[in-house]
């Protein structure tokens, strides 16, 4: 005969086995629906806020600055060659206008993309600035070392973590990293200030 314990036993074995198979029906779901979870938010979230982001830029290109003191951007003027860096792509104009501290020289870096580093290349950053200086060379120089100083600011802005840009006053940071950069790499301190004119993570 068997004792009342040795059936207690069986009986919490049985209650067991029984309980063990739910244990994966969360895991099997969750591994049918993430990559159609992934599959709707890239089609139906990513793809149109980038394709929106493009339509916004187009547009815009032809218009000239904000500030009613540059010269308008004309294609012939100055060009917009691209430039692709280890990180992403940019475009950069050249104009001299009446700067916040009366006459400087200004050079606009458009449309810089990069990835974000250590998000695998789903996560990037689109940053346009001006740079200013006093030096009246300043486009001329810009020119020079167009193809540097493009590679200079995508690996500076490339080098930046998710967690890095949201950090209180991280623009700032990158802001003074990019003009120490920039004027390294052009062996002077021809920039002065920086100004962001667009700063988007995706």
């Amino acid at each position: 005969m068997s004792s009342p314990e040795s059936a207690a036993e069986a009986k919490d074995g049985a209650a067991k086995e029984a309980k063990s198979p739910n244990v994966w029906m969360p895991v099997i779901a969750m591994l049918v629906l993430m990559p159609a979870i992934t599959f709707a938010v890239a089609q139906f979230v990513i793809i149109p806020k980038m394709k929106g982001l493009v339509q916004e830029q187009h547009p815009a290109e032809g218009a000239s600055e904000k500030d009613g003191h540059a010269e308008p951007a004309a294609k012939g003027e100055h060009g917009k060659p691209e430039a692709k860096g280890g990180h992403g792509k940019s475009e950069a104009k050249g104009g001299h206008g009446k700067g916040a501290e009366g006459d400087q020289g200004t050079y606009d870096f458009e449309n810089v993309i990069v990835n974000l580093s250590g998000t695998m290349g789903t996560r990037y950053l689109k940053a346009s600035f001006t740079v200013y200086s006093d030096n009246a060379d300043l486009k001329k120089v810009i020119d020079q070392n167009k193809k540097q100083l493009l590679d200079v600011a995508t690996t500076v802005l490339g080098s930046r973590t998710l967690a890095d840009l949201e950090q209180p006053g991280a623009k700032n940071v990158v802001r003074n990293d990019l003009m120490a950069n920039l004027n390294q790499a052009v062996k002077s301190d021809l920039i002065s200030q920086i100004f962001f004119s667009e700063f988007v993570v995706q």
